[in-house]
């Protein structure tokens, strides 16, 4: 009979399970198969089929996609389920909660979903995530990287990139903007530090590839990247409004830059509530389309 290990649903769950099959396979239980859970349909069938022993392995693992289609786990099933040194090892996958496990829940390894990292922990957690691959990557380039990438399995995938790249040496900023962002990648943050700081030219100059883009994607970097900006400027005690919205120290210092140039004549706010009305126009059918952007965005930096 079995040992179960569940997965539960998550950005990471990928990562998990391949974590887990290396770990399972050091240890002498190879995967032989993967199934869809639908294959079998319940969970009796599920222990009747695939649970059979391999002819050339006499430990394994197997993996159930989809898992919470074959629905409550029978409590009557709970005395099959053996320890973590059982010939086969059940790993279920699941693309909703666990709770069809409820009824034999000490008997289960349950891989949780990797706790999510405060936008303001992420620098460090990045830099240290570097060291315990084997090199040093510098503050900036770290927040560089949070403040363009918001999925954490993402950015900890940006790190196994620049170690491969990386070889034991030190890591900076110019690493990270060669390897970590394509064309239009680089071309996006040329364009929203351009906006804040005011400089025309290299907002036509990145405006040039950024067209080949669909335009809600830079609507909501430039959006994203004021947002700061409008709330120091509604906002008192607005450092405390900006760390409870898990603002970086980086685009915090963006904002200011952007209120210092604009903010006199409430242009950041009138082009806030013009990105609304574009952005609810995108998503119909009356979309005013680049030309609609690009006249409130020139509105903003003339401070019309």
């Amino acid at each position: 009979m079995p040992h179960i290990i569940a997965i539960e649903n998550s950005e990471s769950q990928r990562r998990q399970l391949n974590e887990t099959l290396n770990s399972l396979a050091k240890n002498g239980w190879p995967l032989t198969g993967k199934y869809e859970a639908q294959t079998f349909g319940t969970w009796q069938k599920l222990f009747e089929n695939a649970i059979t022993p391999g002819l050339f392995a006499s430990r394994e693992a197997i993996v159930i996609e989809n898992s919470e289609t074959l629905g409550e786990f029978p409590e009557s099933f709970s005395a099959l389920i053996e320890d973590d040194k059982a010939d086969c090892i059940m790993i279920l996958m699941f693309n909703t909660d666990t709770k069809n496990l409820k009824p034999v829940t000490n008997q289960i390894t349950f891989i949780k979903a990797e706790a999510q990292i405060p936008a303001w922990k992420r620098k460090d957690w990045l830099i240290n995530l570097a060291k315990e691959e084997g090199f040093k990557l510098a503050p900036d380039a770290s927040q560089l990287l949070v403040d363009t990438i918001e999925s954490q399995e993402e950015l900890r995938s940006e790190v196994h990139k620049l170690l491969l790249y990386s070889q034991g040496r030190d890591i900076n900023i110019s690493d990270v903007e060669n390897l970590s962002f394509d064309e239009g990648g680089r071309a996006q943050l040329i364009f929203l530090d351009s906006v804040c700081e005011n400089k025309p030219y290299d907002v036509i100059r990145s405006l040039k590839y950024l067209r080949t883009n669909p335009l809600i994607i830079t609507l909501t970097a430039i959006t994203n990247r004021l947002r700061p900006a409008l709330i120091i400027s509604c906002f008192k005690n607005s450092d405390d409004a900006l760390k409870a919205t898990g603002a970086s120290n980086y685009a915090m210092n963006k904002a200011r830059i952007a209120l210092k140039n604009f903010g006199k004549k409430n242009a950041i706010k009138k082009f806030m509530a013009k990105s609304i009305r574009l952005s609810y126009l995108e998503k119909t059918n009356h979309s005013e389309g680049w030309q609609g952007f690009e006249l409130i965005l020139w509105e903003l930096m003339m401070k019309i």
